[in-house]
């Protein structure tokens, strides 16, 4: 049995077992234990500092915790407060300097306590879940030996594994924890303070060592709960004593958070930012941290942002405030100030992982998302790189590009393709002027940017050269995406197939409430399309024998104009296609020209064109056709030709009878011709259907019609009756007011 002391004491000593060690080599016989027992003693002699640790109910960790120190050659003192577990036998195996110390609700007294029974002035404080790494022996004695320990203490790093399930995470915090205690001690109940021992406000130097200590804290939501609740019950007492001291109401308002009593945490913090307004303190810093977190957890992203505010000018030199403020302003959509804040933590450059969790890997992640967000494929790219994580991958759609036109509007660029970056699709910028800023702006969303100063009528099929995937979707700077389906257009675009699509656009108006919208060809796919002169919406097939079947796209752009200046890139759009169409005759350019024309009131001219369309070979399934129809006849009727917006209502009627659009047309052709049975109807009919795009024309428009007609018939109620039915509509609520005024 004792020759197995001699080895059994090795073990020990291996673990850092220093007491049980010594007892093993002490009752052997082996020739090596008195070298060993001799090495310790020397071991012993050569120590200067003491580490004082206070515990309770450790078992699961003091025994890496106490290995740690072996590196260190330093003496260990244990103050138990009451264990009932193994802690304190575990702890006799490292130390003889165990003690019992009658817990009274006070961490200071506990430390304190630990201090007094050292050997040694130099103390080195840990807690009994935390081990230390890093550093050396030689590196703790400096410190105590190179400063003025009456007025320096010594710092170190706390690295906080949080755990929760498969998840893990680390926060930093920077902790005193050594000092001379000829000079200092710990002060305050809970969140206990190293301060002078002659003036507890007195400053102190502050000193970092290179060393850490990784803390495995409380995880499970009971022992989290309780441990708020003690520690409220202290900090409250604590306040008694010190009512004035703004750190300890930063505290009890953590507290509450931790408890999730938000309304306490925030009244509490708004008497800490009441009375604290040095903001470079280490311990100030943490709590603006978590007072942001509060405000996030609880969606007060604008009380944040006045935090940030108040804040910001005395936290310019700390890596992770600026970090934490660009989260804020990520939150309330500031992705610009975000972007600035990141950028000048980066030029800060830490070593290593912030003091709130943040590493240089996390900023590039973090600029990388706010890039995707706004589509700067590049430049998330680029982030991602510098991340040096090959698992972070930017994901785009494989099947879609975004083929964006653009001229010198650079301001309206932006806007269309940060609008656009929700479709996750690479971009093609084809920019079609020599501002360098608007090809230096493409770049940072595309590297497929290019110069296009060819003739108009190549400009569609120069696209197609350019296009690396299989479907390609115009959009111009001039436009914006109000919202798309993404399952369903990734459905469309996951298949090559002979499709062309169709998207609505939103286009400004002029003193109408309603707003319009049009339809434009705008998908394409490149194994099977083709442009046929300067036309974008004239895509054809490559080959006469495939045939390109139209999908409606469940997505709506809208252009990004006033009023004013869409009215003059109509006139302009006339313009071109007026020659284009001398040059050579296209169906498609004539519906564009009469679409144009109508809009922008010139009803004599438009009439003109949609009847040129109308007069070619058509497709009456297509929607060009009907809304030729339907605009054809609404523009007669304003020329008050209303005999041949009849003509047009009879010979398509056999075909339209069953859409909303039509009959509404319809029904506006037989009111002014005074054929009132025949109108009602229509309008009945358009409501009943309920199949036009304009949610108007289904509703609120029909209704208004009908009152009208009543009104003119004399039936005063059903008149006031169908306007009610129009809802909100103006000249319905007009309608209203008219007749009730009568006697």
């Amino acid at each position: 049995m004792q020759g197995n002391s001699y080895q059994r004491g090795l073990v020990a000593l291996k673990d850092g077992k220093v007491q049980l060690a010594k007892e093993l080599f002490t009752v052997s016989n082996d020739s090596g234990a008195k070298n060993q027992l001799a090495r310790l003693e020397k071991r012993k002699s050569e120590q200067m500092i003491s580490a004082c640790i206070i515990t309770k109910n450790n078992q699961a960790t003091i025994e890496e915790c106490l290995a740690s120190l072996y590196k260190y050659n330093v003496e260990i003192v244990i103050a138990d407060t009451g264990s009932t577990d193994k802690t304190v036998e575990l702890a006799q195996q490292f130390t003889d300097k165990v003690y019992h110390f009658d817990w009274i609700d006070d961490f200071a007294a506990a430390r304190n306590f630990a201090a007094s029974k050292a050997s040694f002035d130099y103390i080195l404080s840990l807690d009994s879940d935390e081990y230390l790494v890093g550093g050396s022996e030689q590196a703790l004695i400096n410190f105590f030996k190179n400063q003025d320990t009456s007025k320096a203490v010594g710092l170190y790093k706390v690295v906080n594994i949080l755990s929760k399930g498969k998840k893990q995470s680390q926060i930093m915090n920077d902790v005193i924890r050594l000092y001379d205690r000829r000079f200092c001690k710990y002060y305050y109940r809970v969140h206990e303070q190293v301060c002078s021992l002659a003036d507890e406000s007195t400053s102190l130097v502050v000193h970092a060592l290179n060393i850490r200590a990784i803390h495995h804290g409380y995880q499970d939501e009971q022992t989290l709960r309780k441990k708020g609740q003690r520690n409220v019950r202290l900090l409250l007492e604590q306040l008694k004593e010190n009512s004035n001291r703004s750190y300890f109401i930063y505290q009890l308002a953590k507290s509450y958070y931790i408890l999730k009593n938000y309304h306490q945490s925030f009244e509490y913090f708004a008497q800490f930012f009441a009375q604290q307004k040095n903001y470079r303190i280490q311990w100030v810093r943490d709590a603006i941290d978590a007072y942001i977190k509060l405000c996030i957890k609880t969606k007060n992203y604008a009380k944040a942002l006045e935090c940030v505010k108040l804040c910001q000018d005395q936290c310019q030199d700390s890596f992770d405030m600026l970090c934490i403020f660009a989260i804020v302003y990520v939150f309330n959509d500031d992705d610009e100030q975000a972007i600035t804040s990141l950028k000048k933590a980066l030029a800060i450059n830490p070593s290593d992982m912030g003091t709130f969790g943040w590493s240089k890997k996390k900023v590039y992640q973090e600029l990388a998302q706010v890039y995707e967000r706004q589509g700067k494929w590049v430049l998330a790219q680029d982030m991602l790189a510098n991340a040096n994580d090959e698992t972070l991958q930017l994901k785009l759609n494989q099947h879609l590009t975004m083929i964006v036109l653009a001229d010198d509007e650079t301001d309206k660029l932006t806007a269309c393709l940060q609008s656009l970056a929700v479709l996750k699709a690479n971009y093609l910028i084809i920019v079609k002027e020599t501002n360098p800023k608007t090809i230096g702006l493409a770049r940072q969303y595309s590297k497929d940017v290019y110069h296009f100063s060819g003739r108009a009528a190549d400009l569609g099929n120069y696209c197609l050269t350019k296009l690396k995937t299989d479907y390609g979707l115009i959009v111009h700077a001039n436009e914006k995406l109000l919202g798309a389906d993404l399952d369903v257009l990734k459905q469309i675009t996951s298949k090559k197939a002979g499709i062309v699509g169709r998207v609505r656009i939103m286009v400004p108006t002029k003193d109408d409430e309603l707003g319009r919208q049009t339809h434009n060809l705008r998908l394409l796919v490149k194994s099977y399309s083709k442009f046929n002169g300067p036309n974008l919406g004239d895509i054809t097939s490559k080959k006469s024998k495939w045939l390109l079947r139209q999908v409606e796209l469940p997505l709506i752009l809208a252009k990004n104009l006033a009023y004013e200046e869409y009215y003059q890139s109509e006139l302009t759009k006339q313009t071109h296609l007026e020659a284009s169409l001398k040059e050579k005759a296209s169906p498609i350019g004539w519906y564009e020209l009469a679409e144009s024309y109508y809009y922008l009131g010139n009803y004599v001219a438009a009439s003109q064109a949609y009847f040129k369309f109308l007069s070619g070979p058509l497709d009456l399934s297509k929607e060009e056709t009907l809304t030729a129809v339907t605009n054809l006849i609404s523009a007669l009727i304003e020329e008050k030709d209303y005999q041949r917006a009849l003509e047009v209502v009879n010979t398509f009627k056999s075909y339209y009878q069953e859409l909303s659009d039509f009959q509404f047309a319809a029904g506006r052709a037989y009111m002014n011709l005074a054929r009132f049975s025949e109108a009602l109807l229509a309008f009945e009919s358009a409501q009943r259907l309920a199949n036009s795009d304009s949610i108007g024309i289904n509703t609120y428009l029909s209704y208004y019609q009908q009152g009208v007609i009543y009104e003119v018939l004399g039936k005063k109620q059903r008149a006031i009756g169908a306007y009610r039915l129009a809802g909100k509509y103006k000249l319905a609520q007009a309608g209203i007011k008219r007749l009730l005024a009568k006697k």
